[in-house]
């Protein structure tokens, strides 16, 4: 049981130090990173330029971003923020849940 535990606590501390290079996306270059376009993470998200948002085609709502966050207020009245984060190069989603999902035009 011992052993298990220390490979647990082993296996959330490589977790930890891979995200320790994260890097919240400033808000002016998410902007410019989705504004207008579909992005994959996950599902198909798109952010309209005029502020408007769906995933998969469905779910619609309205969208407005902030440094390292996409937040969507959904037209059923239920709201979602995602964390935005750039590392080595590369964007991902994080979820509230934790899901990690790289953020791709």
């Amino acid at each position: 049981m011992r052993t298990v535990m220390l490979a647990a606590t082993a296996l959330i501390s490589l977790f930890d130090a891979a995200n320790a290079q994260d890097k919240p996306v400033p808000k002016a270059e998410l902007q410019k990173l989705i504004a207008g376009r579909t992005i994959t993470a996950g599902g198909s998200l798109s952010f309209g330029a005029d502020g408007r948002y769906s995933y998969n085609g469905g779910s619609p709502g309205t969208y407005r971003v902030d440094n390292g966050r996409i937040c969507v207020d959904f037209d059923n009245g239920r709201a979602r923020c995602d964390k935005i984060v750039k590392d080595a190069g590369n964007y991902y989603l994080i979820t509230a849940k934790g899901d990690r999902f790289q953020f791709k035009r």
